[in-house]
């Protein structure tokens, strides 16, 4: 069967991740059936598959499962933590819940002490969480027995809150703990916050502090680095940034968007209690993987896909990747969340995105991506194919990437939509005008350049869609006119309007045609 019918024939679910894909929270991450899909239909066990965006990892990881040889590239320090921690063999779990507890026993007492409450006999209970509004502290759940119970914040909860504000002072003053007084980046700023340290309340922001300087005096490397993405990994947890529930003190889980917005009604989670709980989630992640995993050889490489100096020419079998998606996610400015905990250098400099509040423009997204993809041509065995997933309402970014890869050399041989397993951080709170999926175009590697530049106007084809789509249907949602629309557009590369500027899909539809609230519930385009 050949490469193109065995795409044309290709039907995906996309499943949701496993335990060990949640290790640690990343953007982004694709369908691991997916990508393993694509791997088994373009390479044989032995051979080496490349992602240069390699993000959280899942192409290495399904590579190794498959005994393909994995090499993964990432600027971003945080990435290859994180996927050399999924993939790392033979940890020491004993050892590893020895130290974990040694620093847990390390903080001092009287910062133990804040994460207690009085219950209506004055008897001390552990807080499970806590509930601010506007800025104070409002209300507290905790457990008696297993049984729960709230209660209005009263003046020894007050009281607590003063205090860990002046301990955290002291035990900085004191140098025995330090914590980021970096500034939050622009591109993620949200909700009045300006440093990364007033994401957290003052008491858990004094046990992440205490924890961290805990791992640092751990002298083996191995369980050290395990203890840093278990840290990583539980602060967004016990963060600010969880949206709390005053009546029944609870919080929603994760990072709701990506930005760095501390709601008006937040959460604040047990530090300990989160900490503790990743531990339990790193080990049992670990043990899956470890049954999955093989002892094929794999690379992690910390350093910009511009630069692939380090790997021989024509030494790849195929590509899979992910690469940015314009100004969707801001990865780097997102991971300063850990980063700015971590003994880390990060080269902002150098990450390929577009944000205009650090002069990253079209210009320097465009180069970038056009270097990069000229290196993954070069490392790519003749004949052989790439793949990427790729979504934005931008046409400017879909032109910049296209562009580069017909630079590059690349043919276009199909185009696949794939629906997603979960909802992405990037849909936010409100997923009504949002796309739900991604596509995956894959190329096959020239020995010349395709890339043409011709203005063609992209507004027919955006009409003859939808006159198409509203034959069969009243209304067609955004999602389902993205998926149906980018393909031909990205065909013909008609990318302009009719006044040869470059197309706003979304201005040009908003004129033509509405998007309202539909008899069936939901949203959609309609004439």
């Amino acid at each position: 069967m050949t490469i193109q019918k065995q795409l044309n024939d290709l039907q995906i679910t996309p499943k949701s991740h496993p335990s060990h894909y949640m290790l640690h929270k990343y953007w982004g991450r694709k369908p691991y059936n997916l990508i393993s899909e694509y791997i088994s239909i373009f390479t044989k066990p032995g051979d080496t598959v490349i992602d240069p965006f390699m993000g959280s990892g899942g192409v290495v990881i399904e590579a190794n499962k498959m005994f393909r040889k994995g090499i993964g590239v990432d600027l971003n320090p945080m990435a290859c933590l994180i996927v050399n921690e999924t993939l790392k063999r033979n940890v020491n779990y004993n050892k590893l819940k020895e130290e974990f507890n040694k620093i847990i026993d390390s903080i001092p007492e009287e910062v133990i002490n804040l994460t207690y409450t009085k219950d209506h006999k004055g008897n001390l209970q552990l807080i499970d969480n806590a509930v601010w509004e506007h800025g104070n502290l409002t209300r507290i759940k905790y457990y008696t027995d297993g049984a729960r119970t709230l209660k209005d914040a009263d003046k020894f909860d007050q009281t607590n809150v003063k205090s860990a504000k002046k301990m955290l002072q002291k035990y900085h003053n004191l140098g025995v703990i330090d914590y980021p007084k970096d500034e939050i980046m622009t591109y993620v700023k949200r909700s009045g916050k300006s440093h990364i340290y007033e994401l957290f309340t003052d008491r858990n922001l004094l046990i992440a502090a205490f924890f961290m300087s805990g791992i640092r005096d751990v002298k083996d490397k191995n369980i050290r680095e395990s203890l840093t993405l278990i840290f990583t990994s539980a602060l967004p947890n016990f963060s600010s940034m969880i949206p709390g529930n005053a009546a029944t003190v609870n919080g929603r889980s994760g990072w709701q968007i990506s930005k760095f917005w501390v709601p008006k009604i937040h959460t604040e989670k047990n530090a300990i209690n989160s900490l503790k709980l990743r531990l339990t989630k790193y080990i049992n992640g670990k043990k899956e993987i470890n049954e999955l995993s093989t002892d094929t050889e794999y690379r992690v490489i910390n350093r910009s896909s511009e630069n692939l100096s380090n790997i021989s020419a024509k030494s790849v079998d195929y590509v899979f990747t992910d690469p940015p998606y314009g100004d969707s996610i801001s990865y780097f400015a997102l991971s300063s969340f850990w980063t700015t905990w971590l003994d880390y250098s990060v080269d902002y400099t150098n990450e390929i995105i577009y944000d205009p509040y650090r002069n990253k423009r079209e210009e320097d997204y465009s180069l970038r991506l056009d270097k990069a993809f000229s290196q993954v041509h070069r490392v790519l065995k003749d004949g052989r194919y790439m793949s990427f997933t790729f979504h934005n309402r931008h046409i400017k970014f879909w032109k910049i990437v296209i562009d580069a890869v017909y630079k590059a050399g690349f043919e276009l041989i199909n185009v696949k939509w794939v629906d997603q397993a979960v909802a992405s951080g990037t849909q936010g709170i409100n997923r009504n005008n949002t796309l739900k999926g991604d596509f995956v175009y894959t190329f096959k590697k020239l020995n010349e350049s395709l890339y043409q530049h011709s203005i063609v106007n992209g507004e027919k084809i955006i009409d003859k869609t939808i006159e198409k789509l509203l034959k069969k249907n009243s209304h067609v949602t955004t999602s389902k006119l993205y998926e149906a629309l980018i393909p031909e557009i990205i065909k013909d590369q008609a990318y302009y309007d009719s006044n040869g500027k470059l197309l706003d899909i979304d201005k040009y539809i908003s004129k033509k045609y509405e998007y309202k609230l539909q008899k069936d519930g939901y949203y959609g385009w309609s004439v």
